[in-house]
């Protein structure tokens, strides 16, 4: 070994336990520790706010649409034919379909209860919901009759006991229906249950419905003086939903679609429809990583006490070293390396234990919650890359940090000084 190799040679060296040296060593350790420690806690919590996060934007993608278009105001659109048409011909669109989402009471043996009826078409849908049936088939939402089909969520017929062939009495409040008493009356209509949904979100399961489009029309638009014809009918929908296929791309297709519509059309896509809920996601995945990273800047703080005790340890061996012929800027890069030794070491501990905990947490299901208020029903636990990275960065960056003054110090130490009394 070579004098210009030595600086590995003492930061190693010095990292070694030896019997005098027994209190430098268990601040040492301590502080390796408290690293591991902030950085398993960062890990399992951006982990644990990203499963969190994932899980519900999936479900909230997948039972609505990426991208909805209406007209304005409360009319419902007749020309939704060509607007799906036109829709389908934007680069990066999937598919565009036109939907009847309205809301209406229910009446069963438990009770009543409001529902969002949505209408589609069993042939044409722009979201997952037909393909997450878990009893009964989508299928039959095709065949109409006397008593149409519906697909309830998973909540809803939980809550109203509710199985494949039962029937449902819904109410529709037709503010438009002239009557002996006056203006508006309630219709009544008779559905079957030919399936369950399962959205996997509380909100959806326990309130929403499915019916084919037409059954929709047929309940919420057709002439009061025409019930139960085709004529009284009109084809029209709520708005159009369009499914992208890059969910993060809605803004470059929503600008290609006005070119198309013209801007008689207003649209939103998921991301606007969810701001709020997301924007409080991001900011709590922001204070959770602020807070936590205090365990990994007072850990930083042990690295500062455990150089400082080593500089006052070896101020004999640094002052031998100097007069051999070590420059001061060895010297430097003697303690820093020990301290990034310190930190490297209770980084890699901290990301093992950070991403062990989290695997077993998320593979076994570990923390359950309740669906009613949290829509999951147990906390997922995703680790990106980039936040794997990020921690890993801001360990090793803090750890350097807290390198510096002890380091410097022992670089600034006057030989003579040092060995005036050996």
């Amino acid at each position: 070994m070579t004098l210009k190799r030595y600086e590995l040679f003492l930061a190693l060296r010095y990292l070694k336990a030896r019997r005098k040296q027994a209190f430098t060593s268990i601040v040492s350790f301590v502080s390796v520790l408290g690293i591991a420690v902030g950085v398993a806690a960062l890990i399992i919590a951006l982990a644990l706010l990203t499963g969190f996060q994932q899980d519900i934007q999936a479900k909230i993608i997948g039972a609505n649409a990426h991208i909805i278009i209406w007209s304005g105001g409360e009319a419902p659109m007749a020309e939704y034919e060509q607007v799906v048409r036109r829709v389908n011909e934007v680069d990066g669109v999937v598919n565009a379909a036109g939907v009847v989402l309205r809301p209406a009471a229910i009446t069963t043996s438990l009770g009543q209860s409001f529902v969002s009826f949505k209408g589609v078409d069993p042939n044409n849908s722009a979201t997952d919901l037909l393909e997450r049936v878990i009893e009964g088939s989508a299928d039959d939402l095709l065949e109409r009759g006397e008593n149409d089909g519906v697909i309830v969520g998973r909540g809803m017929a939980d809550d109203h006991l509710l199985l494949v062939g039962d029937h449902i009495e819904v109410m529709v409040y037709d503010a438009d229906m002239l009557t002996p008493m006056g203006a508006g009356w309630w219709r009544h209509k008779t559905l079957r249950v030919v399936g369950v949904f399962e959205a996997g979100m509380f909100e959806y399961d326990k309130s929403w419905a499915l019916v084919h489009l037409e059954t929709a029309q047929d309940m919420f638009y057709r002439s009061a003086t025409a019930e139960g014809t085709d004529e009284g009918r009109p084809d029209v929908v709520t708005f159009v939903e369009v499914k992208v296929d890059d969910i993060y791309d809605t803004g470059r297709v929503m600008a290609d679609i006005t070119e198309r519509l013209g801007p008689d059309y207003v649209m939103m896509d998921w991301k606007s429809m969810n701001a709020v809920f997301f924007s409080a996601l991001q900011l709590e995945r922001l204070a959770m990583f602020v807070t936590i990273s205090l365990i990994v800047f007072v850990a930083a703080l042990n690295i500062v006490a455990t150089l400082v005790l080593m500089v006052m340890e070896k101020n004999r061996d640094i002052g031998i070293l100097l007069s051999m012929g070590a420059t001061r800027r060895g010297i430097l890069y003697t303690f820093i390396l020990q301290g990034l030794f310190i930190g490297l070491l209770g980084t890699a501990v901290g990301l093992t234990l950070g991403i062990g905990l989290s695997y077993v947490a998320d593979r076994y299901r570990l923390i359950s919650l309740e669906e009613s208020v949290y829509y999951l029903s147990y906390v997922p636990f995703v680790i990106r890359p980039v936040d794997f990275a990020l921690i890993a960065l801001m360990a090793v960056a803090v750890s350097f940090l807290a390198t510096l003054y002890p380091a410097w110090r022992a670089s600034k130490l006057d030989p003579v000084e040092a060995l005036r009394h050996e």
